[in-house]
């Protein structure tokens, strides 16, 4: 008997073997296999095993892809900056320019190769606030909250951009679309408060205008035009 056509009449609709692809649709089917018969058949089981069985070889393929590929661009910013003074800082650069931030994989692969430990370079990249351990945003919108800024109402503009979009100061949207930084001073304290929102500065904000901002920067990405 086709262990697939036993799942379907053990519960699964027949029409339907998302369950192959989705572990969602995976975990109800079991679910509704068990609550009618109170057990999991075992040919349901062994299917269900071999199909795991595939899934596991095949991320463990792509993670060994993954890792090969980190470790070479590791050893390629190392040996760039071999004996060079102060290079940890140095190939942390290079590696938040080539992710965009430092992924922690890249993070403990770094330890292995320069054989420093992987807390020494995490009290690096939290000391200078450039480096980023989450990945940026398509858009980035800063927030200046520098003395003349706090008190004109940053925190009101801080509190519409969470409204907006469910993220707060330091953290990317879950699409990666946006990410939210908060800045000391830009420099701007004359026509506070200020937002900078992908690299043009806006003063005298008000909290109504940020929903324009955040539109206008959907509106210029390249796959948002015919």
């Amino acid at each position: 008997m086709n262990p697939s056509a036993h799942a379907s009449g053990a519960g699964a609709d027949p029409a339907n073997e998302s369950w192959r692809n989705d572990e969602g649709a995976l975990l109800t089917m079991l679910e509704e296999v068990e609550r009618k018969h109170g057990y999991i058949p075992q040919q349901v089981g062994d299917e269900v095993s071999r199909l795991l069985e595939l899934k596991l070889e095949r991320i463990k393929r792509a993670q060994a892809k993954l890792e090969t590929g980190i470790r070479r661009d590791v050893q390629r910013h190392v040996a760039r900056w071999s004996g060079e003074e102060g290079n940890l800082i140095m190939i942390l650069h290079a590696i938040q320019n080539q992710y965009g931030y430092v992924p922690r994989e890249v993070a403990m692969e770094l330890s292995r190769e320069l054989g420093v430990r992987l807390a020494r370079i995490y009290e690096v990249i939290t000391f200078y606030h450039y480096f980023k351990l989450q990945p940026p945003g398509k858009h980035n919108v800063t927030v200046c909250n520098g003395t003349a800024c706090y008190l004109k109402g940053a925190a009101g503009l801080l509190a519409e951009l969470r409204t907006q979009l469910g993220v707060g100061e330091g953290q990317t949207t879950p699409d990666r679309e946006f990410h939210v930084d908060v800045v000391r001073c830009i420099g701007c304290c004359g026509m506070s408060p200020a937002v900078v929102c992908d690299g043009k500065t806006h003063g005298r904000v008000k909290p109504a205008d940020i929903a324009g901002f955040l539109a206008a920067a959907r509106a210029a990405s390249p796959e948002a035009k015919p």
